[in-house]
């Protein structure tokens, strides 16, 4: 069995027929001014608002910025170090209490407070704290009259 269909030429058929048809049609002279329609549609500015970038926008924008920051980095306060062993070394003891006595404080009953006592957790760091040296405590306890066979009664002469 061979194939039954006759073909069909376009030019056989009718003008009006739909197949002689374009699938589409354009309008005369589309395509020559179709490059400056679009042209115009991307110039053409739409309403709102838009940004455009140049290098004084940028440097205004630096200065802002670095005037910001040197604002901030002025009024944040600075973080208080503690005080090193060197800075009071130079103040007296009697600088010391006589601030303590301006400020309302008892030496005494600073020293019985718990985080201080806790502090000096042995009597060698009590000593080593106050810089006594161990001639000075031979000596007060020779005046005192203390010795090593009586514990800590003084000897009565």
């Amino acid at each position: 069995m061979m194939n039954d269909k006759k073909p069909i030429r376009i030019e056989e058929l009718a003008r009006e027929h739909p197949l002689r048809q374009q699938p589409f049609s354009v309008p005369e002279g589309y395509f020559d001014s179709l490059p400056s329609r679009v042209q115009a549609r991307v110039t053409r500015k739409k309403p709102g608002f838009s940004i455009s970038w140049s290098w004084q926008r940028t440097a205004a924008t630096l200065a802002g910025a670095s005037l910001i920051a040197v604002l901030v980095w002025q009024t944040l306060p600075q973080r208080q170090e503690s005080l090193g062993a060197d800075t009071l070394e130079g103040v007296s003891d009697a600088a010391i209490a006589s601030y303590l006595e301006e400020q309302g404080v008892n030496p005494y009953e600073l020293a019985e407070q718990q985080d201080i006592q806790s502090s000096f957790s042995t009597d060698s760091t009590i000593i080593q704290y106050l810089d006594v040296k161990p001639d000075d405590i031979q000596r007060y306890f020779d005046e005192k009259g203390y010795s090593e066979t009586s514990g800590s009664e003084p000897v009565n002469s």
